[in-house]
C-alpha cells in the first residue's frame, strides 16, 4: 500500500497517509479510522491537545476498534475487538491524565509515562478504548506493543499519552491483547489467568514448539532441568518439569549486598556479569543497548511484610494488593535515583516495569523474565502457583515466596554501580543492621 495525499480544504499541510498502513501520517491529522467509511479521519487533531485525535474521536474512540463485554467469562470484564482488518503497525495512543503513582485512581490500568513523569491514568476518560484490552491467557499471545513515543511533557497538566501499536495483523472481530506486565498483577488480585479468546472473538494463539524424540529422552534423564521458551511476543517463559526446581550456584557474581531497608521493606541486591544467553536476552529487551557493550545485571529482591505472594498461601487479597503497590512504589523510587545518577555519568541504565512489562526509560523490546533470570543468575528455586503453567514463583532462600524481584541493568563498572546503589538505598532508609526496627527472624 502506498502513501496518499489529500488537500486540506482549510489550507495548511496536506493530509498524507502512511506508506504501509492506511492511517494518517504525523500528528497534524487525527489517527482514528472513521467507523462509517473505514477510512482515515479527515479532521485535524484537536487544537492545543497533545493527542493526535480530533475532538470527535477523542470523545467517541477510534472506529477501527470497539469495546465489548466478554461474552462468556464475566470475570474477564471488557475486551477490545477490531472492527476492520488491522495491519501490523496500526497505531493507537494509550492516553489519560498524568499523575503520580501514589495518587493514581486507576492503578490497575495505569501505564508508565516519561522518566520521572509519573504514570498515565485513563480513569474516567471517555473514548479511551485501549485501556480495556484483555491480557492473553496461558495459551495465547499479545498482539499489541508499547513504543517509546510519548505525547506531552514530563510534568504536563493536560492529557498525555504513550504510543502503542499492533505487533502483527489483527483480523476483523479478533481481539487486541496487551500483556499486563507480570504474574504479580493476577496474584495480587486473586484472579486466575485464563484464556480470553472465544469463537466469535478469537485471540492469537501461542505457537507450540515441536518436540523431538531425543528431547523427551533428555528430559527423562535430567528431570528438573529448566528450559526457557521464547514465544512470538518475545517473552521468556519458564517450563519447569517439577513443582520446585533444583537450586543452582550463582553465576557471574561480583557484589552481594547486605540486607538493606527501602521504604520500610527489607531489600537485597547483587551485581552480576552476564553469560552469552542472558546477554542476548537483555539486548532483545532493550534495543537501544549496544551489542558490543558489557552490561551488568542487578537483581533486587524486596520482602513483602505481613502477606505471602503465593496465592496458595491464603493471604487476604486486599492486603496483598496494598503490599504489592507499596513494593512497586519502593522499587520505582530506588530505580529512578539510580537511573538519574548513572545516566548523568554517561552510562546506560534501565529496568523492566513490573506493571507494564515495558522498559522504564528506553525503547521497549521483548519481555524479560525476572523468574528465569533469578534462577539462572542466583540459583533460586522456582515454584508453580496453583499448578498453572507459565505463572511460576521465585522461592527466595530467606523471603520465600514473599520476594518481589526487579532487575536493574547498566553499563557502569561494578564499583561505580555498587557505589550508586549504596547511596540510593542509604538515602531511602537505614540498613537493617544499623538502627532499623526490622529483625531478620521476622521476615517470614
Amino acid at each position: 500500500m502506498g502513501g496518499s495525499n489529500a488537500v486540506d480544504p482549510q489550507g495548511g499541510p496536506k493530509r498524507r497517509t502512511r506508506r504501509n498502513v492506511n492511517q494518517n501520517l504525523g500528528c497534524v491529522y487525527c489517527w482514528a479510522t472513521d467507523a462509517e467509511t473505514g477510512q482515515p479521519c479527515t479532521s485535524r487533531s484537536a487544537e492545543g491537545s497533545n493527542l493526535p485525535y480530533c475532538e470527535r474521536h477523542r470523545r467517541e474512540g477510534d472506529g477501527a476498534i470497539q469495546v465489548l463485554d466478554h461474552p462468556e467469562n464475566h470475570a474477564v470484564g471488557k475486551i477490545v475487538v477490531a472492527n476492520i482488518d488491522l495491519p501490523k503497525g496500526y497505531k493507537f495512543v494509550y492516553w489519560g491524565k498524568r499523575c503520580r503513582w501514589r495518587g493514581c485512581k486507576g492503578e490497575d490500568r495505569a501505564m508508565s509515562f516519561r522518566p520521572n513523569g509519573g504514570v498515565i491514568d485513563p480513569t474516567g476518560c471517555e473514548g479511551q478504548q485501549v485501556q480495556f484490552m484483555a491480557c492473553p491467557g496461558p495459551s495465547e499471545r499479545s498482539n499489541i506493543k508499547c513504543t517509546d513515543v510519548c505525547f506531552g511533557k514530563t510534568y504536563d497538566t493536560s492529557l498525555v499519552g504513550r504510543e502503542i501499536e499492533t505487533s502483527e495483523p489483527v483480523k476483523k472481530n479478533h481481539q487486541l491483547l496487551q500483556w499486563y506486565g507480570s504474574k504479580e498483577w493476577f496474584e495480587s488480585r486473586g484472579i486466575p489467568r485464563t484464556n480470553v479468546g472465544t469463537e466469535a472473538h478469537p485471540a492469537p494463539q501461542r505457537k507450540k514448539k515441536l518436540k523431538s524424540a531425543t528431547e523427551g529422552g533428555r528430559k527423562r534423564k535430567a528431570k528438573g532441568q529448566l528450559k526457557p521458551e521464547v514465544g512470538t511476543s518475545g517473552q521468556e517463559h519458564v517450563k519447569p518439569e517439577e513443582d520446585v526446581m533444583l537450586q543452582l550456584t550463582p553465576k557471574g557474581l561480583l557484589v552481594a549486598s547486605d540486607l538493606l531497608e527501602v521504604g520500610g521493606r527489607p531489600l537485597e541486591y547483587s551485581i552480576h556479569r552476564l553469560d552469552r544467553e542472558r546477554r542476548f536476552a537483555v539486548s532483545q529487551a532493550f534495543p537501544d543497548l549496544g551489542s558490543a557493550e558489557e552490561v551488568l545485571a542487578v537483581p533486587t529482591f524486596q520482602c513483602a511484610l505481613g502477606v505471602d505472594l503465593n496465592p496458595e498461601a491464603g493471604s487476604p487479597e486486599t492486603l496483598v494488593q496494598e503490599e504489592m503497590n507499596r513494593l512497586h512504589m519502593n522499587i520505582v523510587m530506588l530505580e529512578s535515583e539510580v537511573y538519574s545518577q548513572l545516566t548523568a555519568r554517561g552510562f546506560f541504565c534501565d529496568s523492566v516495569d513490573p506493571l507494564t512489562g515495558c522498559s522504564m526509560h528506553s525503547r521497549s523490546g521483548s519481555r524479560y523474565s525476572e523468574v528465569y533470570s533469578a534462577h539462572k543468575l542466583l540459583g533460586y528455586q522456582i515454584l508453580e502457583a496453583n499448578g498453572i503453567r507459565m505463572i511460576p514463583l521465585v522461592v527466595h532462600p530467606q523471603f520465600g515466596t514473599s520476594g518481589y524481584p526487579v532487575t536493574i541493568f547498566s553499563t557502569a563498572p561494578p564499583d561505580i554501580l555498587h557505589e550508586v546503589l549504596q547511596a540510593a538505598t542509604t538515602q531511602a532508609a537505614p540498613s537493617v543492621g544499623s538502627g532499623s526496627n526490622l529483625r531478620t527472624d521476622e521476615l517470614r
